[in-house]
C-alpha cells in the first residue's frame, strides 16, 4: 500500500495548515513593514516637526524678550529688575533656539532612503545652516543695537534696528520654508503609511484569497481522487447488481480503496466463473430447476409429490430421411438447430425441457415453475409456438445440410395431457433427474403418436382442453381408447389462439362436428357425405381418416349398444 486513505487525509490537513501558516508569516511580514513606516515617522518626521516647532517657539519667544528689552531701555526710569529678568528670558530663547537648531540639523543628518524624501532633507539641512548663520548674525546685531539703547545712542539704535528687522524677516522666511519642508515631509510619511496600510490589507486578502483557492483546489483534487475509485466501484456494484458480470475495475489506487477494488474484481471474477459454470449446467439441467428446486431445499420438491401438471411431446418426422442423408456431425448440427428453436419455444412459455429422447422431446409445466391455472394455456401457445419455429427450421434448413435440391419433408406431431403426475427429484444415489412420471405422460406420448392416425399436428387431451379453453381454439377429434389404458380418452386438435380462428375454420370445425355426431349414431351415409364434403373442400386428413373408417364400419357395423370409442393398437 503506496499511501493509505488515513495518510493523504493528513497530508491535506498539513498542506492546509502549511497554507495558513504561510498566510500568517506573509501578513506579519507586511505588518512589520507597516511598522517600520510608522517608526519612521515616530523617530524622524514627528521629531523632525518638533523641533521646527520648537524653534518657531523659542524664536517668538526671543523676539518679545528682545522687544521688551529695548522697550525699557528706552523707558524714562529703567526699571533694573525687570529689564535684569528680560535679559534673561532674552539669553534662554537665544539657548533655546540654538539648542533646537542644533537638534534639528542631528535629525537631518539621518538621511532618509527614499528619494524624494532625501531632496527634502537636503534643502532642510541647507535651510538649518542658513538660519543659524542669519541667527548669529542677528544675534549680534540685537546685543548692539540693545547696547546703544542702554547708553542713549538711539540715532545709532535706530540705524541697528533697521538691520536687525531685516535679519529677524530673513530669519522668520528661512522658519517658514522649513516648516514647509516638515509639512511635506510629514504629509510624505502620512501618505507612504497609507498606502503601506493599504498594501497590508490588499496582499493579506489576496494572500489569503490565494490560500483559499490553493486549498480549495487541492481539497477537491484529493477529494476527487478519493471519490473516483469509489463512484467506479458504486457504478460497478450497480452494473453486476444489474446482472453485468462482464465489467472490472481499472486503475486502481495504491490505498485501502484499491485492495477494496481488488477484492471486488476478485469476487466479480468467481461470480462470473460461477456464472458461466451455471450456464454450462443450464445446458443440461433448466437454471429454474436449480434455482426453485435444488437451491430452495424444499425437502416436499425433492423427496416427489403428486402434482397436477402439463405433458408435452414433440417428435420429429423425417428424422431417419435426414440421418441418412448427412454425417454424424452434420446431423449433430441440425438436430441442435432444431432442439435450440423448440426448446425456445417451450422457455418463453415458462416450460421447463425434461429430456430429448432421440428427435423428439418431452417438456412439462406446472407448479413451482408456472400456475396451475396456467399451465394448460402456457403448453398450449408453446405448441402453436413450436409450429411457426418449424417454419423457420424448414427455411434454414439448406443451409444446415448443404443443399438446394432434393430437402427431406420434415413436420412435428405434438401432444399434450393435463392431470396427476408424481414430480420429484427421481434417480440413483449417484445420477438424478428432476422429473415426472404418471399415466399423464403416457397419455401425452399417445397423443403425439395419434397425430399419425389422423393426419394433425397437435392433439390435446380433454383435460388440458378444459384447462386452456378461454384462449384457445379446438375441435373434437374422435374418443379413443390409447394402448395400454382401459379408459377412453376424448381427444381435440388444437388449431389456434382465441380470436385468431377464420370462418372458414368455423365452417369446417361446425361440419366436422356433425360428422362425428352422426359416425357415433352410426348413420353411416351421413357422416360418409360429410367427412367426403371436407375432404374435397378442405383436404382435412381427420375426416379423410374418418371416412375409410365408415367404409370399414359400413362393412361390419359395431352393433348395437356402440360407444363410439376406437381402440388404439399401437403407441
Amino acid at each position: 500500500m503506496k499511501h493509505s486513505i488515513a495518510l493523504k487525509i493528513f497530508g491535506l490537513a498539513v498542506g492546509i495548515l502549511v497554507l495558513n501558516v504561510a498566510v500568517a508569516v506573509l501578513t506579519n511580514l507586511e505588518v512589520i513593514g507597516l511598522g517600520r513606516d510608522v517608526a519612521l515617522v515616530a523617530k524622524q518626521t514627528i521629531p523632525l516637526a518638533k523641533e521646527a516647532s520648537e524653534l518657531d517657539e523659542c524664536s517668538l519667544e526671543r523676539r518679545i524678550a528682545f522687544q521688551t528689552l529695548s522697550d525699557l531701555y528706552t523707558a524714562l526710569r529703567p526699571d533694573n529688575k525687570a529689564i535684569e529678568k528680560e535679559q534673561r528670558n532674552f539669553e534662554e530663547s537665544s539657548r533655546c533656539f540654538q539648542k533646537n537648531l542644533e537638534e534639528l540639523r542631528k535629525i537631518l543628518a539621518r538621511l532618509p532612503d527614499d528619494p524624494e524624501e532625501r531632496e527634502l532633507y537636503a534643502g532642510a539641512r541647507e535651510l538649518a545652516g542658513q538660519m543659524e548663520t542669519t541667527f548669529a548674525a542677528e544675534t549680534g546685531m540685537a546685543m548692539m543695537l540693545l547696547k546703544h539703547r542702554r547708553e542713549g545712542n538711539l540715532e545709532k539704535a535706530e540705524e541697528l534696528n533697521v538691520f536687525d528687522n531685516q535679519s529677524e524677516e530673513l530669519l522668520d522666511t528661512q522658519g517658514n520654508k522649513l516648516r514647509a519642508i516638515t509639512m511635506e515631509l510629514a504629509e510624505i510619511s502620512a501618505r507612504r503609511a497609507k498606502s503601506s496600510e493599504v498594501w497590508v490589507l490588499w496582499s493579506s486578502a489576496a494572500t489569503t484569497c490565494f490560500a483559499i483557492l490553493t486549498g480549495l483546489i487541492v481539497a477537491w483534487l484529493t477529494s476527487r481522487n478519493l471519490a473516483r475509485p469509489l463512484v467506479q466501484l458504486l457504478q460497478t456494484t450497480r452494473a453486476v447488481q444489474a446482472g453485468d458480470l462482464s465489467t472490472h475495475l481499472e486503475k486502481l489506487p495504491a490505498d485501502e480503496i484499491g485492495q477494496l477494488g481488488e477484492g471486488f474484481n476478485a469476487m466479480v471474477g468467481e461470480l462470473r466463473r460461477k456464472q458461466e459454470m451455471q450456464k454450462a449446467i443450464g445446458s443440461y439441467i433448466d437454471p429454474r430447476i436449480v434455482e426453485k428446486v435444488i437451491l430452495a431445499g424444499r425437502k416436499e420438491d425433492m423427496a416427489g409429490q403428486k402434482r397436477v401438471m402439463t405433458i408435452l411431446f414433440a417428435d420429429l418426422v423425417g428424422f431417419t430421411t435426414l440421418g441418412e442423408q448427412l454425417t454424424p456431425g452434420g446431423l449433430v448440427n441440425v438436430l441442435n438447430r432444431y432442439f435450440t428453436l423448440m426448446s425456445e419455444c417451450v422457455q418463453a412459455e415458462n416450460g421447463i425441457i425434461d429430456k430429448f429422447i432421440g428427435d423428439a422431446i418431452m417438456a412439462y409445466w406446472g407448479p413451482p415453475f408456472v400456475g396451475e391455472e396456467e399451465e394448460a394455456a402456457a403448453a398450449c401457445r408453446a405448441a402453436l409456438r413450436q409450429l411457426e419455429a418449424l417454419t423457420q427450421f424448414r427455411s434454414e434448413l439448406p443451409d444446415l445440410m448443404g443443399l438446394r435440391k432434393n430437402l427431406p419433408e420434415v413436420k412435428i406431431r405434438i401432444g399434450l395431457a393435463t392431470g396427476e403426475v408424481v414430480v420429484g427429484n427421481i434417480g440413483s444415489e449417484t445420477a438424478r433427474n428432476y422429473t415426472v412420471m404418471g399415466d399423464v405422460v403416457n397419455v401425452a406420448s399417445r397423443m403425439e403418436s395419434a397425430n399419425n392416425v389422423y393426419g394433425t399436428r397437435i392433439l390435446i387431451s380433454e383435460e388440458t382442453r378444459r384447462m386452456a379453453d378461454r384462449i384457445v381454439q379446438t375441435r373434437e377429434i374422435d374418443l379413443v381408447a390409447v394402448k395400454g389404458k382401459s379408459e377412453p380418452v376424448q381427444i381435440y386438435e388444437l388449431i389456434s389462439i382465441e380470436g385468431e380462428l377464420s370462418p372458414e375454420w368455423e365452417e369446417r370445425r361446425r361440419r366436422f362436428g356433425e360428422g362425428l355426431e352422426a359416425y357415433r349414431k352410426q348413420e353411416w351415409p351421413a357422416s360418409e357425405m360429410i367427412f367426403q364434403e371436407l375432404v374435397e373442400k378442405y383436404h382435412d386428413r381427420p375426416a379423410r381418416a374418418f371416412l375409410e373408417r365408415v367404409r370399414i364400419l359400413r362393412q361390419d357395423p359395431p352393433g348395437a349398444g356402440w360407444d363410439g370409442v376406437w381402440r388404439m393398437t399401437t403407441k
